[in-house]
């Protein structure tokens, strides 16, 4: 009887380990499983965090682009405009003197000028520091472009200019016009530049 006792104590303290030794297997296997799903999303969510910062670095990347694109069109276009209005005031050179001719182109040569300032700013302000230096030095050259036509004019209303005035004026037209383009030259592959390595940042 106490022979048999014994065995069932001892068959259900062997049940009872064996259960505990399962239960704590499964327990342990549990606790590997969540771990390991708890690793692998924080992998993900890390995965889209850098997928997610790399899409807005390539956004904010095509945005600067474009902004920048932007900026350095309009600095073209009213440079462009600005060499226009100030080959039509030259023109009066070779005419008569009209005050009120004059006074129209001068101003329009002038706004134009400052438009061109204007494109110049926004450029300093979209960058980088190379384009910038550039553009601020192509305004300055349009800017002193216009000067030899309003000296010469305004000599003509006092008088009809002389061959050596004429010649005076045409040389600096020439180095003034010369120097704006040499500008321009400048700065056109520096912007291309800039552009270009966003492009490829982005990518």
């Amino acid at each position: 009887m106490t022979s048999s006792l014994i065995t069932t104590v001892i068959a259900i303290c062997g049940t009872l380990l064996g259960s505990g030794l399962t239960a704590f297997a499964a327990a342990r296997t549990e606790r590997r499983r969540s771990e390991a799903l708890e690793r692998q999303q924080v992998r993900e969510e890390a995965a889209h965090d850098r997928t997610q910062r790399h899409e807005l670095r390539v956004e904010h990347r095509k945005w600067r682009r474009d902004r920048r694109q932007s900026a350095y069109q309009s600095l073209l276009d009213a440079a462009h405009e600005a060499q226009g209005a100030i080959w039509q005031l030259g023109r009066l050179t070779l005419e008569p003197f009209d005050q009120h001719r004059y006074d129209i182109r001068r101003g329009v040569a002038i706004d134009a000028v400052r438009a061109t300032r204007r494109a110049a700013d926004v450029v300093q302000l979209e960058g980088p520091a190379d384009v910038a230096r550039a553009a601020e030095e192509y305004a300055e050259a349009v800017d002193r472009n216009v000067q030899p036509p309003i000296e010469a004019l305004m000599q003509l209303n006092k008088e009809p200019l002389s061959e050596g005035q004429q010649e005076r004026y045409r040389s600096a037209a020439s180095e003034t016009k010369a120097l704006v383009e040499g500008c321009r030259q400048r700065f056109v592959p520096l912007a291309r530049q800039a552009l270009d390595e966003l492009v490829n940042d982005a990518e």
